[in-house]
């Protein structure tokens, strides 16, 4: 998918690992989508943000699905980090 007129960006980040694995939730799911970047290619020097495109169409299902696993991950690194190491 070519990020231009019939597209849309849903999400930003600065973690390549991060948007990998969002890329592929939104695959997963039957949602075509693309990254600003090469996801194959580790950049040297400064990285910077990463977006994830997606189709207009698909632009609420997508926003969501993303809000959700996000919110997820969250979740289960709340779960992970001992007693005294959890933040408010």
């Amino acid at each position: 998918m070519d990020p231009k007129e019939n597209s849309v960006r849903v999400w930003v980040g600065l973690d390549l690992l991060q948007t990998q694995m969002l890329k592929q939730v939104l695959l997963d799911n039957g949602i075509e989508c693309s990254a600003d970047r090469d996801m194959g290619v580790i950049p040297v020097g400064e990285f910077g943000e990463i977006g994830l495109w997606v189709s207009k169409n698909d632009e609420g299902r997508a926003r969501t699905l993303l809000q959700q696993t996000e919110d997820e991950m969250s979740e289960q690194l709340d779960r992970s980090l001992p007693d005294d190491e959890e933040q408010d």
